[in-house]
């Protein structure tokens, strides 16, 4: 764990803000990435008065929201054929589609402002987001606030930690498992929630009056 944290501070302290510039904003393409340990280990050198906590916040800030511009883009470009090539067992008619076009156009800033502090999510967000054509608008105002969160967070825990940090990372490597499991036991109630609650609106929406399946045949004369 030594040798860890001395390659980790030396890499950063030879590339600079640049390197957490680079992680984040190759971390949001989708591409694994190690940003936790790279905004703690910022957050170290904070402490220890190599870096700049304000400049190491605008790096992540910004590799992040560059990156989730970047694959928000290319989702919205060119994603809607592949979706329907590959995952059409999902999306398999224009309600499914319209249905998640409007609520990423109308609940989507939450879901990428919470995303933005999930790990593993946040590397994935901007995806179903381009795709469904989010505002770009409100699509970078909440990439830029959830972004932040995290990068506050990150760097401000490796700053408090100081020369208890490598504890530290063995005590998150102890509990990874668990906290995995917690998000996604969130996730998969979410989802039963969200399906629970279109079941509800689909049952209270009053009946189309020019739909004639809902209509009992006509007697023949």
């Amino acid at each position: 764990m030594l040798a860890l944290v001395h390659t980790v501070s030396q890499w950063l302290s030879q590339v600079g803000y640049l390197a957490i510039f680079l992680v984040l904003f190759v971390e949001s393409f989708g591409v694994p990435s190690p940003d936790e340990i790279i905004l703690v280990f910022s957050g170290y050198l904070v402490w220890q008065g190599h870096f700049s906590y304000v400049l190491a916040v605008i790096a992540a800030v910004s590799g992040s929201t560059l990156g989730g511009i970047g694959a928000y883009y290319l989702a919205r470009l060119g994603g809607r054929p592949l979706m329907l090539r590959y995952l059409g067992f999902i999306f398999r008619n224009p309600e499914r589609i319209e249905y998640w076009e409007r609520y990423f156009r109308t609940k989507g800033d939450k879901v990428v402002l919470i995303g933005r502090i999930i790990s593993g999510v946040r590397a994935v967000i901007s995806y179903p987001a381009g795709l469904f054509e989010m505002p770009i608008a409100r699509f970078i105002g909440y990439t830029v606030a959830g972004s932040l969160i995290w990068s506050l967070l990150a760097l401000t825990a490796g700053y408090l930690l100081g020369p208890h940090i490598i504890q530290a990372l063995e005590a998150s490597k102890r509990y990874e498992g668990y906290i995995g499991a917690g998000i996604v036991l969130l996730g998969i109630a979410w989802f039963l929630w969200e399906r629970r609650r279109r079941q509800r609106a689909m049952a209270q929406k009053p009946p189309d009056p020019t739909d004639n399946s809902s209509r009992g045949s006509m007697p023949k004369s």
